[in-house]
């Protein structure tokens, strides 16, 4: 196995990554694509243990930090923008001598999952998306989150300074940063909001679907991996991990087992 640093583009912006290459090629592609975190991917061990376990499994295994993360460039686009990035990871990998392009996998991680979704519906190459921690909308997940952070009343204080956002720089006095994140109100509503994760796995078809949630997860529930799971077609496959938080922290090995050997079967 090695290990080669890359860049490529992705429009306005200078995407990095790494990929995990095994002894034996061509191989099966897997991308790893990371949650919302400005950190990237070395946000969370799990994304850097998942691509050398899948590795040394016989995938030829990228991490990459999507725009604005990490060590990549460009600006945060509320899963928008991120579309072309892994898009372009996509196109990459699958010109590639040492891949085997009719067979692309994606993981995805809370907002990864849903860009995986969706750039799925628009490549039908993608036979397989993970879904870890993936909300079911994301005007629900967002709505969920200001309440149960800042309170009930906050959420429509944000509403009200979305519209006002429009016309005023409004983060100068209404501040929403998430794992590093400055957010605008007024994109919250009209880009992040309008990913509806139940939605895009609808009209999925001929793609393998996993859907991984941990019973104590504060930011998507059970319940909601369960919307996700009804709305896809088959095949399919729910997993809960008992005990298991939003970044499923002490329960890696766990995780990237259960999802490898569903890989595996694909």
């Amino acid at each position: 196995m090695k290990i080669e640093t890359l860049n490529f583009e992705s429009k306005d912006a200078k995407i990095y990554g790494e990929l995990h290459i095994p002894n034996k090629t061509p191989a099966p592609i897997l991308i790893i694509c990371h949650g919302f975190d400005k950190r990237g991917f070395r946000g969370h061990e799990i994304f850097n243990k998942l691509a050398k376990t899948a590795c040394e499994n016989g995938f030829v295994s990228l991490v990459f930090d999507f725009r604005s993360c990490g060590s990549s460039t460009g600006e945060f686009d509320y899963g928008w923008g991120e579309q072309e990035d892994l898009s372009e990871a996509v196109n990459y990998l699958a010109s590639r001598p040492d891949t085997n392009p009719n067979l692309i996998c994606i993981v995805g991680h809370s907002l990864g999952g849903a860009v995986a979704l969706y750039v799925a519906q628009k490549d039908k190459r993608i036979k397989s998306v993970a879904l870890w921690a993936t909300p079911h909308d994301h005007a629900y997940n967002v709505k969920k989150f200001i309440t149960m952070t800042r309170g009930r009343l906050s959420y429509y204080l944000f509403l009200l300074v979305s519209y006002m956002d429009s016309v005023v720089n409004m983060p100068k006095f209404f501040n929403l940063h998430v794992y590093g994140i400055t957010l605008r109100p007024r994109d919250v509503r009209r880009k992040l909001m309008k990913l509806k994760e139940s939605e895009a796995v609808k009209t999925l078809m001929n793609t393998s679907i996993l859907i991984v949630i941990g019973n104590t997860d504060p930011f998507v529930s059970v319940e909601e991996a369960k919307i996700i799971y009804a709305a896809a077609n088959e095949p399919k496959k729910l997993v809960v991990i008992e005990s298991a938080n939003h970044v499923f922290q002490g329960k890696e090995e766990g995780i990237i087992k259960e999802t490898l050997t569903w890989l595996r079967a694909q």
